[in-house]
């Protein structure tokens, strides 16, 4: 990657998640709708879903490295994966708290881009592309958290540069012939019960850890508090999977 003063012109960093928007931005580069970042960061918890893991394997990895030729960097928490994270303590991911988010996806991103940018005494040195369309405007912070580091500023291309909908970014996948589904962790516990449901079907070993990520969780804090909202996952029975989805975006950067 090309040396620069970063003071002057911050590190321009695309946040890929291996998901919808995160995907169309890639494209949306390659037609020149999207201005050129310096580089694609991918945060890998350690628990993605494959059909996520291989859509960037086969995908969007060698179209990022060898047509938009820019640098690809995978990067993941000290911590190991996150299933394996949550057992070794006996809890699980729960609704409303970013602790995942924030040792698993930002800590990782932020650790990677502090060895590209260096220290400047907490001025602005990179920005971090969210991809975040105009059906989720109301998920953009007014104004920065100011917990936040001071080095590092969120920017939000499908909503400020080329305001842009999910179902424009899922068109323009389709029209590319790229198939891509929501990305998101396999022990998420914002999915819904058709997407439990989605997981026991298609990967019935991912669904066993959760099961006993739940097991774990309940050995040594029982109560009714579990990876699914309503009901422990043990019971959820047979529903219609057509469609099966999470919307939530609760674990978005």
């Amino acid at each position: 990657m090309m040396e620069r003063d970063y003071l002057e012109e911050p590190l321009q960093v695309l946040s890929f998640g291996g998901g919808v928007q995160s995907t169309a931005m890639l494209l949306m580069v390659h037609e020149g709708t999207l201005p050129r970042p310096d580089v694609v960061m991918f945060a890998d918890t350690g628990s993605e879903l494959p059909e996520t893991i291989a859509h960037i394997e086969n995908n969007a990895r060698p179209f990022i490295e060898n047509v938009l030729k820019i640098p690809f960097i995978v990067c993941r928490s000290h911590r190991g994966a996150l299933h394996d994270d949550y057992m070794r303590i006996q809890a699980i991911p729960m609704v409303g708290i970013r602790s995942c988010t924030d040792n698993f996806k930002i800590a990782p991103q932020r650790k990677a881009i502090r060895k590209i940018v260096g220290n400047r005494n907490g001025k602005l040195l990179a920005e971090c592309w969210m991809g975040i369309t105009t059906d989720e405007a109301k998920r953009k912070p007014e104004k920065k958290d100011p917990r936040e580091p001071k080095w590092i500023e969120k920017t939000y291309p499908l909503l400020d540069l080329v305001p842009t909908s999910r179902a424009e970014c899922q068109a323009l996948n389709d029209r590319h012939n790229w198939n891509v589904v929501k990305s998101g962790c396999h022990c998420c516990p914002y999915q819904s019960t058709k997407s439990w449901l989605k997981l026991k079907k298609d990967h019935p070993e991912l669904f066993a850890i959760s099961l006993e990520m739940e097991r774990l969780k309940n050995e040594k804090r029982p109560g009714k508090m579990g990876l699914h909202q309503d009901k422990p996952l043990s019971t959820i029975g047979h529903l219609d999977m057509a469609d099966a989805t999470c919307d939530s975006n609760g674990c978005f950067l």
